[in-house]
């Protein structure tokens, strides 16, 4: 993975009444995101739980990579009924 830059789109569920980001949904769509996006599948990606769901919010993610902790800072782009648009990247941290 190296020091490499990935900039995407991914869309993840709302958790409870549907006013913050469910963290285990975040978790997953930044494992699979990375995953997509190199040849490593993290496996201890941590996400912070009551984000709020509004557009320009920003967080904070972190995982293990293969050369050592990375970030992943999503940035909320647009909320449309359950789901939840985001810009995302990764780096070393």
């Amino acid at each position: 993975m190296g020091a490499a830059l990935f900039v995407g789109v991914a869309v993840l569920g709302l958790g409870g009444c549907g006013k913050v980001i469910d963290a285990d949904n975040a978790q997953k769509s930044v494992t699979d995101f990375v995953a997509k996006n190199t040849k490593f599948t993290p496996n201890d990606v941590k996400c912070p739980s009551g984000t709020d769901a509004k557009v320009g919010v920003e967080f904070d993610c972190t995982f293990t990579g293969p050369d050592g902790d990375y970030v992943a800072h999503l940035k909320i782009t647009k909320v449309d009924g359950s789901a939840v648009l985001y810009d995302i990247e990764t780096k070393l941290a």
